[in-house]
């Protein structure tokens, strides 16, 4: 059994609702994720156990994201 991560992440703004895709820069699993957002920001988002997600802080806004999709192959 192979464990893969997708290349990319939806994020959500806290602050306004906006959603987007990013691209992973790196990642492991509920310990932290690492995104590049439009290839010009990177945000650093860490695991938060309580919520089931990653939360970072870049601009003066809060994200939040489930991390990438997982698939698993045999």
């Amino acid at each position: 059994m192979t464990i893969h991560f997708d290349d990319i992440a939806l994020i959500e703004c806290t602050d306004n609702g906006k959603k987007m895709e990013v691209e992973v820069l790196s990642f492991k699993e509920e310990q932290f994720l690492s995104v590049s957002i439009q290839r010009a920001v990177k945000l650093n988002m860490s695991w938060n156990p309580k919520k089931n997600v990653y939360i970072g802080k870049g601009s003066g806004l809060e994200f939040i994201s489930t991390g990438p999709q997982k698939f698993i192959t045999s």
